[in-house]
């Protein structure tokens, strides 16, 4: 991503799961690349530039999505193999959520900095979207079962986030139901009333 070179520096990360809103319609997508300023995304899903997402993002073992507003910058198409990418910038981030996405990716950097010296951390070296990055393993059975597996993870906590989202949603619905009916009983007791006098 050459034209990412010039924002700030993306870590590559694997294991964070990005549950994207576009409008009514929400989708888990890949995170592969994160930043301050932005991320980069995987997914079938065709999104024009310009568009302005709701993105979710949830650690492993974590409860509490990191929420941002990105608006996609730009589309990587798709090849050998690799869904379409999502090239996206935040926008008007909560200050409590960029303070959590700063501490993310220092975190991402002391990881880094902690890494082998033989072999040379993802993080370290300047972003690249995987489409153009040589396959990690040789055997090609082996990587499409990791690819697969994490796929699946993705899709599952993707599959969570929306069940918090409808969890939620359904409250919010219960709360309006009483709340009409309150206005219903109220409602018929001042028209007992009437029609009694």
């Amino acid at each position: 991503m050459a034209d990412t070179q010039s924002r700030t520096h993306r870590f590559r990360v694997s294991g964070i799961a990005a549950h994207v809103r576009e409008g009514a319609a929400a989708f888990p997508c890949q995170l592969e690349e994160l930043a301050a300023d932005g991320a980069f995304l995987r997914t079938g899903r065709v999104i024009e530039v310009g568009t302005t997402l709701e993105v979710d993002l949830v650690k492993p073992g974590g409860r509490k999505p990191l929420h941002l507003r990105a608006v996609v910058l730009r589309t990587v198409p798709g090849h050998d193999g690799h869904q379409p990418g999502l090239d996206v910038e935040f926008r008007m981030v909560p200050p409590d959520d960029f303070q959590r996405l700063v501490a993310w990716l220092e975190e991402m950097k002391t990881r880094a900095a902690k890494a082998p010296a033989h072999g040379s951390p993802a993080a370290a070296v300047p972003a690249v979207p995987a489409a153009v990055l040589p396959a990690a393993s040789t055997d090609p059975v082996q990587a499409d079962t990791g690819v697969d597996g994490s796929k699946l993870m993705l899709q599952i906590k993707g599959l969570l986030l929306e069940m918090d989202d409808l969890r939620d949603r359904l409250r919010l619905r219960d709360i309006e139901v009483d709340d009409l009916r309150r206005q219903l009983s109220t409602a018929e007791q001042l028209l007992g009333r009437r029609t009694s006098n």
